[in-house]
């Protein structure tokens, strides 16, 4: 349970950090690509660590 504590704002954080490289790349005009596979995957981790989280309360 405590795990959830830290995994939440963690992968918020990475996510805010990928939005900020994804703006700053598309602001030079460079690919954005692999940035969007990252965002993706941190999306779908966030999801399954709150599903997880709202589980394990009850």
């Amino acid at each position: 349970m405590a795990l959830i504590f830290i995994t939440i704002p963690l992968l918020g954080v990475l996510w805010y950090v990928n939005l900020i490289i994804i703006l700053k790349r598309l602001k030079h005009n460079q690919d954005i690509h692999n940035y969007t596979i990252i965002g993706g995957l941190l999306t779908f981790a966030f999801i399954c660590a709150v599903m997880f989280g709202v589980a394990s309360m009850y």
